[in-house]
C-alpha cells in the first residue's frame, strides 16, 4: 500500500520550509515544557520534604503521647507524603519525555538542514507515539489513567476537542515530515542512479596507432581531451 504524500505546507510553503517551521516551533514548545517541569519538580521537590519533616515530627510526637487523633494525623501525613512522591516521579518521566522530544527535534531540523533522512526518523517515531497516545486517552477516561493525568482526570467535551484537535495537527505534521523524508531518500536514489551510469565504452590509448596513422580504439579508457 503506497501512501500519498504531501507536495508543500498549508500551501505556502515547501515541504523543507515546512518541516523547517515545525521543528522550530517544537523545540520552541519543548523548552517551554521543560521548563515548566523544571519549576514544577523543584516545587514538588519541596513539598516532599516538608512532608517528610512533619511525618517524623508527627511520629516524635506519637511516640511521646499515646493519642488516637496523633495517631490518624500520621496516616494522614503518610497519604500526603505518599502523593508528593508519586508526583516527584510524575514531573521526572514527564522532563525526560520533553527532553527526548527536544533532542529529537534538534536532529529532526539538522536532517532536513543536511538532506539527510536518517536525522528526521526518531522524532518520526516519538510523534507517532504521542498521537497514539493521544488517541487512546480519548477512550481511556478513568481517574487513574496516565494518560489522562496530565489533563487532571476525566475529560469532558471541550478537552475531548482539544484532544481531537491536537491528534489532527499532529498527523498533519508528521505527514510534512514524512513527506520530507520520502522527498530526501528519492533524491538519494536519483544521485546514485546519476553516479551509476556506464562509462564510455571505447577510448583512444595513447601511444597506440593503425597502419594508416590514426589511433586506435580500446574499451574501458576514458577519451583524453586535446589540449
Amino acid at each position: 500500500m503506497k501512501i500519498g504524500l504531501l507536495k508543500n505546507f498549508l500551501h505556502c510553503f515547501s515541504l523543507k520550509q515546512g518541516t523547517v517551521l515545525i521543528a522550530i516551533l517544537q523545540l520552541f514548545i519543548s523548552g517551554i515544557i521543560m521548563t515548566f517541569f523544571l519549576l514544577a519538580l523543584a516545587h514538588a521537590m519541596d513539598i516532599q520534604e516538608m512532608v517528610e519533616r512533619d511525618t517524623e515530627d508527627a511520629l516524635e510526637r506519637e511516640a511521646l503521647e499515646e493519642i488516637s487523633s496523633m495517631h490518624l494525623n500520621t496516616k494522614k501525613m503518610d497519604i500526603a507524603h505518599h502523593n508528593a512522591t508519586e508526583k516527584v516521579y510524575s514531573m521526572y518521566c514527564g522532563l525526560v519525555i520533553s527532553v527526548i522530544h527536544f533532542v529529537s527535534t534538534i536532529l529532526l531540523l539538522y536532517g532536513v538542514l543536511i538532506n539527510n533522512r536518517h536525522f528526521m526518523a526518531p522524532w518520526m517515531m516519538i510523534m507517532m507515539t504521542t498521537i497514539v497516545a493521544l488517541i487512546l486517552s480519548l477512550f481511556l477516561v478513568q481517574q487513574d489513567c496516565p494518560f489522562i493525568a496530565v489533563l487532571g482526570g476525566k475529560l469532558d467535551i471541550i478537552e475531548r476537542l482539544v484532544v481531537l484537535f491536537l491528534i489532527n495537527m499532529g498527523i498533519y505534521i508528521w505527514f510534512v515530515v514524512y513527506s520530507t523524508y520520502k522527498s530526501a531518500e528519492n533524491k538519494g536514489v536519483l544521485i546514485h542512479e546519476i553516479h551509476s551510469v556506464k562509462k564510455p565504452k571505447f577510448a583512444l590509448t595513447p601511444g597506440e596507432g593503425t597502419s594508416n596513422g590514426k589511433v586506435r580504439l580500446h574499451a574501458g579508457t576514458q577519451i583524453p581531451y586535446e589540449v
